[in-house]
């Protein structure tokens, strides 16, 4: 294993020593809503220029928006420049996770990560597939609460993300709260009104979920995302337990779309979005957010209604959802600055529309911090790359031919501590506000990936990295349907010309950032395979020593 290359830039340096080691619905395609025209980037507050750009920095933005940066892609980005790519990216049709699981030629009960597998390196929607991942972290639901034999049901969910990646948030909480589901998974299905003679009170689990992970948190925040205090520095709550309570009655009144029985049903329908039974909902009037009054005496439709907008006009809302999404694409720690940027685009974009994630997302990666942010903030800017786009990001660099319908990889969470739609709690595979003891948390920096990353899981992540390339090429694998084999045969005519094999493999993997040190190991590595026959070893065996070593495991 590689040690840690002194010559990497501060914040790499900082991630790695602070882990501890130096190692490394089919039927509704038609349903995708009409995209109001995202923001133009000359109206985003420091927005980076659509002009052409170098290969380097064309890696940047596709690390930060899709799966994994293709040769293709990067020469595409870099003469066109990135707002035309983003606006493209933008208008290609959705490819649907139920579609996939519908065509699967395996009926394996966690089969759709498969196709999650498969959309992640295939899909042609990248930069939605890529937001929907995003957004599944936020708004989350999983497979291991019991919901792992609902497969349909799951991929139907992240049908929604999908569909409203970058329409508006408004809408898209409607579908998520009105999800089967996601009323399984925080019991807002058969949520019963309150009842004294059956001892039964509203189910509390989705209203609190819903304002603190979903749409506001826990403290009030400035438009720049930072917390609101009082005298004493103590941050305000944006909210209290009677609030929680009066969301929670609300929220009562909904069941599956063919229940028979409100509390007892035998029929589950888990796709298509609830229905209200208005008599088992509460119709006393509601006190909501900043005191906002539900009246007495409204349908359950009218309630929902006016709660949703009562949480969607939150003036929280655009700095929670901003700095979630900011850190899942760009960078763990934004500044002050480009939080402040965004909101403002997420409160009103061009179109006087509030709420519109696709012109959100498109301020977030047209921002100068994010075009240029490890320039500009070289200590603090990055994050760690979150297990599954390392493995995503190594597949899409090497496009296999295809991915036979025998390829099985639905358990990864075993081995890398994270899943698609699968993570231990409602509360996601780490903490946003998780910070790694040590020289992280002296800096008073956040690092929310490291909390699912020890000793152990970066071993088995450099276990699994060996299998999918030194294990796992075209040279060595031939139509083996257990495991998707990168495609090297571009690599081997640069076989010849060592210089220009590793620029090629420091551009498709490491953006240009590759550091002299590194470069020299793996040439040190490759010039001890020096038998005629031993190409394909000597460039499979460079590909891991790059994508194991730490300056793979950064997004920078």
């Amino acid at each position: 294993m590689i040690k840690i290359i002194k010559s990497l830039l501060p914040i790499t340096i900082v991630l790695i020593s602070a882990c501890g080691g130096g190692t490394g619905g089919g039927g509704e395609s038609s349903n995708v809503p009409a995209i109001a025209p995202a923001l133009p980037a000359t109206e985003v507050n420091n927005a980076a220029p659509d002009t052409p750009m170098s290969k380097e920095a064309a890696f940047r933005i596709l690390e930060q928006s899709t799966f994994g940066a293709r040769l293709d892609d990067i020469n595409s980005i870099a003469g066109a420049g990135p707002e035309s790519w983003i606006d493209h990216q933008m208008a290609l049709p959705a490819t649907f996770m139920s579609d996939g699981l519908n065509l699967a030629q395996n009926d394996r009960w966690n089969e759709y990560i498969n196709v999650w597998w498969r959309l992640a390196v295939y899909a042609d929607d990248q930069l939605r597939q890529r937001t929907a991942f995003a957004l599944s972290q936020i708004f989350v639901i999983s497979s291991v609460s019991g919901l792992g034999d609902e497969q349909p049901a799951l991929a139907n969910y992240y049908d929604i993300l999908l569909r409203n990646a970058f329409g508006n948030y408004r809408d898209l909480i409607e579908e998520i709260t009105l999800n089967p589901i996601m009323g399984e998974y925080l019991s807002m299905k058969g949520n019963h009104k309150p009842d004294a003679e059956l001892n039964l009170r509203p189910d509390e689990n989705y209203a609190r979920e819903l304002l603190q992970l979903f749409s506001i948190g826990l403290s009030q925040l400035n438009e720049d995302g930072t917390t609101i205090n009082d005298a004493d520095g103590v941050p305000l709550p944006t909210y209290d337990q009677e609030t929680v309570e009066a969301f929670a009655h609300v929220f009562t009144g909904w069941h599956f779309a063919n229940a028979e029985h409100f509390r007892w049903p035998k029929n589950k329908d888990f796709i298509n979005p609830m229905v209200a039974w208005d008599d088992m909902h509460d119709k006393g009037e509601k006190v909501l957010l900043n005191g906002f009054t539900v009246p007495a005496g409204q349908s359950a439709e009218k309630d929902l209604a006016d709660a949703l907008d009562n949480i969607a006009n939150h003036p929280n809302v655009g700095p929670f959802i901003v700095k979630h999404l900011i850190s899942k694409l760009v960078t763990s720690n934004p500044t002050p600055e480009y939080v402040k940027d965004v909101v403002q685009v997420f409160n009103e974009n061009a179109n006087g529309e509030r709420g519109n994630l696709g012109s959100t997302i498109k301020a977030i990666l047209m921002h100068k911090e994010a075009r240029q942010g490890h320039e500009l903030y070289p200590q603090k800017f990055g994050k760690a790359k979150e297990p599954l786009l390392r493995i995503s990001q190594l597949w899409r660099a090497f496009e296999p031919d295809f991915i036979h319908p025998d390829f099985n990889y639905a358990w990864v969470g075993n081995e890398l501590q994270q899943a698609p739609l699968a993570s231990p709690s409602v509360f996601n595979f780490f903490s946003p506000e998780f910070s790694q003891p040590g020289t992280i948390q002296n800096n008073n920096l956040v690092s929310p990936e490291f909390e699912i990353m020890d000793e152990s899981s970066m071993i088995s992540m450099s276990s699994r990295l060996l299998a999918n390339s030194l294990w796992s090429h075209n040279y060595k694998v031939a139509n083996d349907g257990r495991r998707i084999a990168i495609n090297i045969d571009r690599e081997m005519e640069l076989e010849d010309d060592r210089e220009a094999l590793l620029d090629h493999l420091n551009l498709v993997l490491l953006g240009g950032r590759m550091s002299a040190d590194l470069r020299l190991e793996v040439n040190r590595l490759m010039d001890t395979r020096d038998y005629s026959n031993a190409a394909s070893q000597r460039i499979a065996e460079a590909i891991f020593l790059i994508v194991s070593s730490p300056e793979a495991a950064i997004q920078f």
